[in-house]
């Protein structure tokens, strides 16, 4: 038998297609899945973050900062975000939160860069905290830095940031009410 007989008799043969087609197939699928799977945490996380951010802030309307001896108002407002949020691993460490009053005579635009947690600074940022008198409007703002289920994955890999992770922000405002 000579060798293109045997390149024939191999092209016609069919054992190990199915394999072939396994092996070829079931990355691209399990990848979906995973990325998917990876998504589909971030958004619970996401969620939680809004939950709990919108959760203290009504606390906050309704009842104000509590007078806490040696408890600063932004670590109060932090600790509750962070009691609320069931969901974050690590909250008080790689939580920012930032309330600034709104002056509403000139109108409100969100301030562009985002004050956040980084993971690779001993120092983290001053970050602004003034909760604002009665019938002031304050805009709250909270950066969470979370870590991808799959972080080597291609998304993973183009979506984490310098500061160590993923930026999770929510943001909200309200009227500091008359007590």
């Amino acid at each position: 038998m000579n060798f293109i007989e045997k390149i024939k008799r191999f092209s016609r043969d069919q054992r190990g297609a199915a394999t072939v087609e396994f092996v070829v197939l079931f990355p691209a699928a399990f990848g979906l899945v995973a990325l998917n799977f990876d998504a589909a945490l971030l958004m619970l996380q996401y969620t939680n973050l809004e939950s709990s951010l919108d959760k203290t802030v009504r606390e906050v309307r309704l009842h104000g900062f509590p007078a806490t001896a040696g408890v600063s108002s932004a670590e109060y407002f932090k600790s509750e975000i962070c009691k609320n949020a069931s969901l974050l691993k690590n909250c008080e460490q790689n939580l920012a939160v930032e309330m600034s009053p709104i002056d509403t005579s000139i109108g409100f635009s969100k301030p562009a860069s985002i004050q956040c947690v980084d993971r690779s600074e001993e120092n983290q940022p001053v970050i602004e905290f003034t909760p604002g008198r009665q019938n002031d409007a304050v805009y709250v703002r909270a950066c969470m830095v979370v870590d991808r289920f799959f972080p080597n994955s291609l998304p993973g890999v183009f979506a984490s940031n310098e500061s160590g992770g993923l930026m999770l922000v929510a943001d909200t405002a309200y009227v500091v009410e008359p007590l």
